[in-house]
């Protein structure tokens, strides 16, 4: 047992050929919960209000899951890498971004498509520092040793014998 993983759940998570099926799961939640947040929060005076939230939540949720997740957690590599690959990749949006502002310019709204682009730089990044900000609070990063355990436990190498 891995913590309260099973060791053969543990083991196969641990597969990098695991990464496909995890990021697919991790990629319908991501994209669920982005459709229900446009729903939640529709376009306020032609603000693309909820492309917004999600890009500035994603990126704050990826630096949790790069900083804190990743690094000071023992759950397996490919279970981390799916959540930042599939739910937040799926969660978050530069082609909604990019076609909402070319709207905003097509439509002669000058002034919307300079704060919103502005806002959406500014605040993700804002929202990516204060991630990892809080990621680094939230306790040590693992040891040189643990850390060196933990990647001999994901190395290809091990994949199909030692548990």
């Amino acid at each position: 047992m891995h913590g309260n993983i099973p060791d053969a759940v543990d083991h196969a998570l641990r597969s990098p050929r695991s990464l496909a099926p995890l990021v697919l799961v991790m990629g319908f939640l991501g994209a669920t919960a982005r459709y229900a947040l446009e729903m939640l929060l529709p376009a306020q005076c032609g603000f693309p209000v909820a492309t917004l939230a999600v890009n500035i939540f994603g990126c704050f949720t990826l630096e949790i899951i790069n900083q804190f997740v990743a690094r000071r957690t023992s759950l397996p590599a490919p279970l981390v890498k799916s959540m930042g690959i599939g739910l937040i990749g799926a969660f978050t949006t530069i082609a909604a971004l990019s076609t909402e502002n070319l709207a905003l310019l097509q439509q002669g709204r000058f002034g919307m498509f300079a704060l919103y682009l502005g806002i959406t730089v500014f605040a993700t990044f804002g929202a990516a520092y204060a991630g990892k900000r809080l990621a680094d609070a939230m306790g040590p990063r693992y040891s040189a040793h643990h850390r060196a355990a933990a990647a001999a436990t994901d190395s290809p190498q091990n994949e199909g014998g030692a548990q």
